[in-house]
């Protein structure tokens, strides 16, 4: 797959090297490659991709009340979040970018994560393939799961996930039937290697509407309107989560019962697990200590020999580890920001958006910038002349470096 990087300012060469430091960064340590980069030098990759940062917002000249309203409920989210999850966490880090690449063009974000997340993935894979790195199986009963370098078997499903939805985004009705194939054939084998079931469904969803808009490119155009309903799709998905979750099993209506207990059968005991976790810690304003047990290695591909409890529902999750706080704040901006997607008529990504919606009740990886490159879009609620796509060519006046990948 070509993708053609054009970077117009020396702010944006900035902010997009920091971006791809942080998510290399991020990538690996989720990864058996872990074991061979010592804490020591992540932390400082990190601290010398937010001095990056810094040098790049010295080139503002004048900051609006967006910007100062939107750098104090920055701050306000970091260090809530920094206090519970540590201030150089991949969550606390990406909240700062998402500020800082406020007004650096989306498609330049996306170009710079799908160049990365491609190439790693394919390294990560390869490497177990060949035995550089542990290739961990999980077995249990008939179901064989093949991590395939990372620590854990989702990891890499939610990876290409990224990489088709930023595909779906870049390429629109552009795509080849060649790249459209290769990236179906990808996703079913890394299915069939990880047997990661609910995010292959989700990437399918992407495919076949990527499929769809090369047969008619004007299809999202032409159903503009249907997408005003689901303008409320974060805050209805964050209310039918918790409603699902709580009247689990609770229900005098034995065939609401019966249907949550299939569906829960269906999503891999979700909601079980959800209500489980509900029980024992509830949740509070400001969040709380909270003790899941997941199936994720360590970076010694050693596993938490305790009972598995996990909160998979991102809201949910959202709401117990961070606080209802951070959880309204979180499902209002990123309301806001659909709102502002589809004012902007930027179909594609409105479908993306609200696909991510209904993708977080299943999955807490979407929280992470390294696997949801999306979040990037909230900083158009800080910058008035937001760029979802890039200017034309011949507006880039040759002032502008390129790299072909």
């Amino acid at each position: 797959m070509k993708v053609v990087l054009k970077i117009k300012s020396v702010p944006e060469l900035l902010a997009l090297v920091a971006l791809g430091m942080f998510l290399i960064v991020s990538i690996l340590d989720v990864t058996f490659y872990a074991q061979y980069l010592p804490r020591i030098v992540s932390k400082l990759v990190i601290a010398l991709s937010l001095f990056i940062l810094s040098i790049k917002e010295l080139f503002k000249k004048n900051y609006d009340y967006r910007a100062v309203i939107g750098l104090c409920i920055t701050s306000l989210i970091y260090l809530i979040v920094g206090k519970i999850n540590g201030f150089s966490s991949n969550v606390a880090i990406g909240i700062l970018f998402i500020y800082a690449l406020r007004d650096i063009p989306f498609k330049s974000v996306a170009k710079t994560s799908i160049i990365i997340s491609i190439f790693l993935l394919s390294f990560v894979i390869i490497g177990a393939k060949l035995g550089v790195i542990p290739n961990y199986l999980e077995i249990s009963g008939a179901r064989v799961r093949s991590y395939l370098g990372f620590r854990y078997a989702l990891f890499p499903s939610i990876l290409l996930m990224n990489i088709v939805a930023i595909s779906l985004y870049l390429k629109k009705d552009k795509i080849y039937y060649w790249q459209w194939f290769f990236l179906a054939l990808c996703t079913y084998w890394v299915y069939d290697q990880t047997d990661s079931r609910l995010t292959f469904y989700s990437s399918c969803i992407l495919l076949v509407c990527n499929l769809l808009i090369k047969w008619i490119p004007n299809l999202f155009t032409n159903l503009g309107n249907i997408f005003n309903i689901f303008k409320l799709t974060f805050i209805v998905n964050a209310i039918a989560s918790f409603w699902l979750v709580q009247i689990y099993l609770n229900s005098t209506n034995s065939f609401v019962n019966n249907f949550l207990f299939k569906l829960n059968y269906m999503l891999g005991g979700r909601i079980y697990l959800a209500n489980k976790s509900l029980q024992l810690y509830g949740y509070g304003l400001f969040g709380k200590s909270v003790e899941w047990n997941g199936n994720a290695l360590t970076i010694e591909g050693v596993r938490n020999d305790q009972t598995y409890l996990y909160v998979d529902n991102l809201y949910i999750q959202i709401s117990q580890k961070y606080g209802l706080l951070i959880l309204a704040l979180m499902i209002s901006l990123l309301t806001l920001t659909l709102f502002k997607v589809i004012k902007s008529r930027q179909w594609v990504l409105a479908f993306i958006l609200i696909l991510m919606s209904f993708h977080s009740m299943i999955d807490d990886l979407n929280l992470y910038l390294h696997y949801n490159i999306f979040w990037i879009l909230l900083g158009s609620l800080i910058y008035p002349d937001y760029q979802f796509s890039d200017e034309s060519d011949e507006e880039l006046r040759g002032n502008s470096f390129e790299k072909i990948i």
